[in-house]
């Protein structure tokens, strides 16, 4: 294995584990705090997430971080 893969694999076994402890504690992002970790505008927040990839919010508005962390490893973040 080479120094990159191994270190890719780490990170992806890292990015595991903090959507699973994410998941299990039930952190969740609302609009304001989506915004400010896409680094978007709130009102440029509502346009993405009418995108069929995009994370949905739950009832409440919120997104639950371990979907959005899943989402951006999708997107090769």
């Amino acid at each position: 294995m080479t120094d990159t893969t191994a270190l890719l694999t780490r990170i992806d076994q890292l990015t595991s584990a903090v959507c699973l402890l994410t998941q299990a504690l039930g952190t969740r992002l609302n609009k304001d705090q989506m915004a400010t970790r896409l680094g978007i505008h709130r009102n440029t927040l509502r346009t993405r997430a009418r995108g069929k990839d995009f994370p949905k919010p739950a009832d409440d508005g919120k997104w639950a971080l371990a979907d959005v962390i899943r989402w951006e490893q999708g997107r090769g973040h």
